[in-house]
């Protein structure tokens, strides 16, 4: 029995939106006790120059290329190991292709000065001691191609019959300006993610398409949508942890959309940044998807200078937690929630 299968099993009697919760209790009640990890296994350099090395609990990436791809066989860490990617600049991107038949469960400390990308369509869970400290992060449990990736076509694409899952329960924090972004066909944070004055996206969807600009700001748009009768009554996008992302800004959906933030980049305007088609009736159209579910904190508040902004996308979108883009100052943010059907906490501040 896989280890998919024995989680199906074991969480039947859990229902709703809890689905996700489960998941990840469960992998690490079930890894915490049974498993017993090397760090990351068989990696392999397919794209770009770099070593890997391997020193009792520790791993170290040394990056001497702007690019970099690695095939692992496996990719795993126990909470008393660690992964250090040493790269040229905070500019530097790594991607590493998990190819294990098996979710990969992280549990220990990764460090990087620059971007990683950690891909497996099996699923990545992040476990509650999971230390997370880099310049940028993309957690994917859709595929990319190493060649699209060299090639700085970041596409990425749904493996027919995987769950393609990503859960965060434990401290995931870019550095100043950085980002967080995590894409599957299901998205859970049920810990903390951080990134101060930068981006953090929560992405559902079979296919994205991500983007940098030349200032290193990082673009979204979901072009293939999950359908919410794919997944039944979990939503595409859970959030019941904390998203701090001061002055900066957070993306929510679960829906097709445009790139999102895109003209913000271009112009400076943020209230031009919509993430819908505004239609000229003042209407707006939304893309099909599934359903997004805030239950924890959102925060782009800052005690001085603009803050930052919120957009959620989704079918349905229900709030019972709190969304705040305050200033001390009173140079507050912006919250966009686009759905069909938006049931919010009525104590929760909006604008937009």
């Amino acid at each position: 029995m896989s280890i998919r299968q024995l989680s199906k099993r074991i969480c039947q009697p859990i229902r709703g939106t809890h689905k996700l919760t489960a998941y990840s209790v469960l992998f690490c009640q079930l890894f915490s006790v049974t498993a017993v990890y090397a760090g990351p296994s068989g990696g392999q350099v397919v794209g770009g120059t770099g070593s890997i090395g391997h020193s009792d609990l520790t791993t170290n990436i040394t990056q001497t290329s702007s690019s970099l791809a690695i095939n692992w066989a496996s990719y795993n860490l126990n909470s008393n190991e660690t992964i250090n990617y040493i790269q040229p600049s905070a500019s530097s991107i790594a991607l590493n292709r998990i190819l294990d038949s098996s979710p990969s469960q992280i549990n220990g400390q990764i460090n990087a000065n620059g971007q990683v990308v950690l891909v497996n369509p099996n699923g990545i869970f992040f476990g509650s001691t999971a230390n997370i400290d880099v310049g940028g992060l993309i957690a994917s449990g859709l595929d990319i191609s190493a060649s699209d990736f060299m090639n700085s076509t970041y596409i990425f694409n749904e493996i027919a019959g995987k769950d393609g899952v990503v859960v965060n329960s434990g401290l995931i924090e870019a550095s100043l300006g950085g980002q967080v972004t995590l894409i599957g066909k299901e998205i859970s944070n049920e810990g903390l993610i951080s990134a101060q004055l930068g981006t953090v996206n929560l992405a559902a969807g079979k296919q994205a398409v991500v983007t940098f600009d030349n200032n290193g700001l990082i673009g979204i748009k979901v072009t293939k949508e999950i359908l919410q009768n794919e997944l039944g009554v979990a939503p595409a996008v859970l959030n019941s942890g904390d998203i701090n992302a001061a002055g900066g800004r957070v993306l929510m959906t679960g829906s097709v959309s445009q790139d999102i933030f895109s003209q913000a980049v271009n112009t400076g305007d943020i209230n031009q940044a919509t993430s819908v088609v505004v239609n000229p009736d003042g209407t707006f159209t939304l893309g099909s998807g599934a359903d997004v579910v805030n239950s924890g904190k959102v925060d782009v508040s800052t005690s001085q200078g603009p803050a930052g902004q919120v957009i959620v996308l989704g079918e349905n979108v229900a709030s019972s937690g709190s969304i705040a883009a305050n200033s001390g100052d009173g140079n507050g943010g912006n919250i966009e929630l686009h759905a069909n059907n938006t049931k919010p906490d009525r104590k929760q501040p909006y604008r937009g």
